[in-house]
């Protein structure tokens, strides 16, 4: 990261040197692994503008990065009543929108594969929790063929509140069999963290470079530029590797 970059990204507040090592690493997918925020954007757009719903003032904003979609087209609903469609028939019509077109154009972020096996061979258990339902996780999955990556994958569309309410971080590390204190989460929406936070876990934030200078960030234990700096000595720090045989750097 040159130093341009790194004096834009907020300044986190470390973990206490204290913290037992990380025993987990668990990934957000949207924004962090793959580059499907334009993707949502276009579909949000193209859905909900198909029934008079004005979205450019919220599009691109971060407001609802890292919600279910359920979500997102109940606060829609209330901003912009529209009549017809209902909220679940808007919300598959998203849903198939966006696995089509992940499925058609998306792509990974620099870093994203090299991340999930940095973690795995460094003994760190790798868990998915996103925001986005099955159907579009499947996509993602198959599209870049990494289901054989994740010891377990969570969509908030099984919890009852997505993030920033920290049950799916909370869920993955139950089935990692992971105390959520020995689990860091990397991110890149303030809502994931706040839900990661929430959850007792350290964070590493991965902030979009259109909110590199977002003051939120410092709740998070670290902020990098991007997931290819999985090996910095700022994330061996927050996983408690730092001068350990697991720091490679």
């Amino acid at each position: 990261m040159d130093e341009a970059t790194a004096s834009a990204l907020p300044v986190a507040t470390p973990v206490t040197a204290r913290a037992a090592p990380a025993e987990a690493c668990i990934f957000d997918m949207d924004g962090l692994l793959v580059d499907s925020e334009p993707i949502w954007q276009a579909a949000h757009i193209e859905v909900l503008g198909e029934l008079g719903v004005d979205v450019g003032p919220l599009v691109g904003s971060g407001l609802t990065t890292g919600m279910r979609v359920v979500e997102v087209v109940a606060l829609w609903r209330a901003h912009q009543p529209w009549t017809g469609p209902s909220d679940e028939e808007v919300t598959d019509r998203l849903v198939e929108t966006v696995a089509t077109m992940i499925r058609r154009r998306a792509s990974l972020l620099p870093g994203a594969v090299e991340a999930l096996d940095w973690c795995k061979s460094h003994g760190l258990a790798v868990a998915l929790a996103t925001g986005s339902t099955m159907p579009v996780v499947d996509a993602v999955l198959e599209r870049f063929d990494l289901a054989s990556r994740f010891a377990a994958v969570c969509s908030a569309q099984h919890d009852l509140l997505g993030k920033p309410h920290p049950a799916i971080f909370l869920r993955a590390a139950e089935l990692l069999g992971v105390l959520p204190v020995r689990c860091a989460v990397l991110e890149d929406s303030i809502n994931g963290i706040i839900a990661a936070k929430a959850a007792r876990m350290r964070v590493v934030a991965v902030p979009p470079a259109e909110l590199a200078r977002d003051p939120r960030y410092a709740i998070a234990d670290a902020c990098i530029a991007s997931l290819e700096e999985i090996g910095s000595p700022a994330v061996a720090r927050v996983l408690g590797t730092a001068g350990s045989a697991r720091d490679d750097r």
